[in-house]
């Protein structure tokens, strides 16, 4: 089951299903191409809705996040924000991944605004430590709990917010949000020395130097994982194959991740057509099919990386029984 913070309880949802979420609505005019609509609620109300450019099968969105006050009133920048950051993707590309972990760095933030009595929207303190995102960076140092790198990136979701909010609602002295320095470095790569700048924020804590992988792990997006021992392994096994536990379905979904070191997320995103390619010519001379994951794929991925998932052919042929299985019942 998937971690629900009780603090975010009524105070973030998911839409499961947005649907034209970037389409333009017209009131006194309807544009060519454009379709008609009476409003819920009032049928004698017209608009006219002219779906995105390029839109195609991509025009929705799917468990987006809203945020609300403790008032119940939605926080209208936040959501605003949040979408606009989906309007920015490629169109085959917009998975809500990304601005789900934003929405919950920003509900953290608003209710340590609450808590402390805050008004986030309050910058007029004469020094750093009197105003919000300051004390807010302080109070994420105290708790301890969290590392340098997470503490980074909560206040980076919040300043990028009040970046967006001070061009787009409200006006905010974003210098007073935080305060930035210009700084440039430089790189050395193939071609030679190339010079980067960059932004600096006040409210960043330093990073431990990478450690050198321990042996018998292997280093994968910042951690260092080691393969099962066998008793590990045997005890996972008994486990979901405890069948008043475990539906096939669950069990297949846990051996995927198993076989193929994929997490979660990309596991839940593997779709029928995807099993489509799973067919003898395309068995790889180790016995498993290469799947293509990430970017375009429809599979996704941590940070939207391209990535190749090695299915082996027995757990492949598990996977298209099942689906064969499932539009059998459903015919």
């Amino acid at each position: 089951m998937s971690y629900i913070n009780p603090l975010h309880q009524g105070r973030l949802i998911l839409i499961s299903h947005l649907r034209d979420t970037f389409s333009s609505l017209y009131v006194h005019e309807a544009p060519t191409g454009s379709d008609t609509f009476g409003l819920e609620g009032d049928g004698s109300r017209i608009v006219f809705q002219l779906d995105e450019v390029g839109g195609g099968h991509d025009r929705d969105l799917y468990n987006f996040p809203f945020l609300f006050h403790a008032s119940g009133d939605p926080w209208h920048e936040a959501n605003d924000y949040l979408l606009s950051i989906m309007h920015d993707k490629a169109k085959l590309n917009r998975r809500t991944d990304d601005v789900r972990r934003r929405a919950s760095k920003l509900l953290d933030y608003l209710l340590f605004c609450e808590d402390k009595n805050l008004n986030w929207q309050d910058f007029s303190g004469a020094r750093p430590p009197h105003r919000p995102t300051y004390k807010y960076f302080y109070h994420l140092i105290n708790e301890g709990h969290r590392s340098n790198q997470v503490i980074n990136q909560y206040t980076a979701a919040v300043y990028h917010f009040y970046k967006y909010v001070s061009e787009h609602w409200h006006d905010l002295d974003i210098k007073r949000v935080d305060t930035i320095k210009q700084v440039r470095f430089m790189v050395k790569g193939f071609k030679g020395y190339k010079v980067i700048e960059a932004e600096k924020r006040s409210q960043t804590r330093r990073t431990v130097s990478v450690k050198s992988v321990p042996l018998g792990f292997v280093r994968e997006d910042g951690d260092d994982l080691r393969p099962l021992s066998n008793r590990e392994l045997g005890a996972f096994l008994v486990a979901i194959r405890k069948e008043k536990e475990w539906s096939v379905v669950e069990q297949l979904i846990l051996m995927t991740a198993l076989m193929t070191g994929a997490r979660k997320q990309t596991v839940l995103t593997i779709r029928s057509k995807h099993l489509k390619g799973f067919t003898e010519d395309r068995l790889q001379l180790e016995g498993a099919y290469k799947l293509h994951a990430g970017p375009g794929t429809g599979i996704d991925t941590k940070n939207d990386k391209p990535q190749f998932l090695y299915v082996p052919k027995q757990l492949a042929e598990e996977l298209v029984v099942l689906y064969d299985l499932a539009n059998w019942f459903s015919a």
